[in-house]
């Protein structure tokens, strides 16, 4: 069920449905006698599709009401008791020749920077948990790989713990749970990604607290904004990896994880 599941997102993705729309009208304008008008048709969608998801306002507009339920912290008055920050894994680079610091996406670094910032906001008392499996190509986690990225910023060693195990959001949450009990803390992910996690932690009995990372919404428009991106395309995807997987979730809440 998790391979089906991950197989269903990838068909799903607006890149995906765009070349399916596209190349499904080239086929009926070539190949189908009376089928000019229904080619033309998807060609159109297909075309309508690709400019709204590779320019700005679409995708932004997405984010954003992903990104707007929970606000970043800048405060640390009602947080100042916190034990653990709880960072979850995005991608990396699969290259161990470079730096820490140049191993990790770009998601996953700027939500590790998040969890360090909290961590010094916190006068270094929290224990910042990195959590992320295996990694096919390389012999390490993307949990080892985010210690390591801490370390070379100079959070001590003592003060990191890698979780290794975990493959998808739950297994994040079912690999943390056993270390942070029933105490409250602060969960460190996207903002994109945050109101998944935030269901799925709580569904497990757990209380996290909201701390967004790599928020990519924004507020204004330049005339670069209405020309096609890759940048577009990937902030797409993102938001509507985020909204199948919300959908999921209030379909069979009980499956999280399967």
């Amino acid at each position: 069920m998790f391979a089906l599941k991950k197989i269903v997102g990838l068909l799903l993705q607006p890149g995906v449905i765009v070349l399916v729309l596209l190349s499904y009208g080239f086929l009926q304008l070539t190949l189908a006698r009376e089928g000019r008008k229904r080619g033309l048709g998807f060609l159109a969608l297909g075309l309508i599709g690709f400019y709204l998801f590779t320019t700005q306002p679409l995708p932004n507009y997405l984010v954003q009401r992903l990104e707007n339920r929970y606000q970043p912290i800048t405060s640390i008055t009602e947080f100042t008791d916190i034990q653990y920050i709880v960072v979850l894994a995005g991608g990396v680079r699969y290259n161990l020749d470079v730096p820490a610091t140049s191993q990790l996406d770009e998601a996953s670094a700027l939500r590790v920077a998040e969890g360090i910032r909290l961590f010094h906001l916190l006068s270094g008392r929290p224990t910042l948990i990195m959590t992320g499996g295996k990694l096919p190509y390389v012999n390490k986690s993307s949990g080892e790989l985010m210690v390591a990225f801490a370390q070379s910023l100079g959070v001590p060693a003592d003060k990191l713990v890698a979780e290794t195990q975990a493959i998808d959001t739950h297994s994040n949450a079912t690999g943390v749970q056993p270390l942070v009990k029933d105490t409250p803390f602060l969960l460190v992910t996207s903002a994109t990604h945050l109101p998944r996690a935030m269901r799925i932690f709580q569904l497990l009995g757990m209380r996290p607290i909201p701390a967004p990372a790599d928020l990519r919404g924004g507020k204004d428009y330049s005339y670069k904004d209405y020309f096609p991106s890759g940048d577009c395309l990937t902030t797409m995807e993102a938001a509507w990896h985020e909204y199948l997987g919300l959908a999921y979730l209030s379909l069979w809440p009980r499956r999280a994880g399967k």
